[in-house]
């Protein structure tokens, strides 16, 4: 549900022709600031009106052009301040998509060394036509995942499904 509803803000933010780059560094910054509880219970608290929640927004964020400052008062006014981080991470998605490049996810049960992952990052990216960044990701699951969320790619290869798969090819030979 605050996914849906990010996604509405930062629709907006992208049409209001505000400097998009400031505008994500500026909604990174406040979205790691929103990790300390403390941050979190001032804007939660129903003892401060939402002007002086708008007021200690704008503080926090400092010197920003007007279209961002009345981006961030519209959040204080809807009492949205709290789903900065979701519009961080749509808006960082939406941005890399205009410049074709995507970050990918591989879940492993090994660290893999830079040289594969670079190996693996340069065949998906030519394959794909698209700039790639891989993060590697580790689980305890015997197999390997890569997985392109935004272009919606799933590539993956596990122990007991190719054991499974096997066992029901040679049964069904027989």
């Amino acid at each position: 549900m605050l996914y849906i509803i990010a996604k509405k803000y930062t629709q907006a933010l992208m049409d209001s022709g505000s400097d998009l780059d400031e505008a994500l560094n500026v909604l990174k910054g406040f979205s790691l600031a929103l990790r300390d509880k403390k941050i979190i219970d001032i804007i939660a608290s129903p003892f401060l009106s939402k002007t002086q929640k708008e007021q200690f927004l704008l503080e926090s964020v400092g010197q920003v052009d007007a279209k961002l400052q009345n981006f961030f008062r519209l959040l204080a006014e809807a009492d949205r301040i709290l789903l900065i981080p979701y519009i961080s991470n749509e808006l960082e998605k939406r941005l890399l998509a205009r410049k074709k490049e995507y970050a990918a996810i591989l879940t492993t049960k090994e660290d893999l060394d830079s040289a594969t992952l670079e190996k693996i990052q340069s065949a998906l990216a030519n394959k794909l036509g698209v700039k790639l960044s891989i993060k590697q990701k580790l689980s305890g699951a015997e197999g390997i995942k890569l997985s392109v969320e935004d272009l919606g790619i799933e590539v993956s290869f596990s122990k007991e499904r190719f054991s499974s798969d096997l066992k029901h090819h040679i049964l069904k030979a027989l």
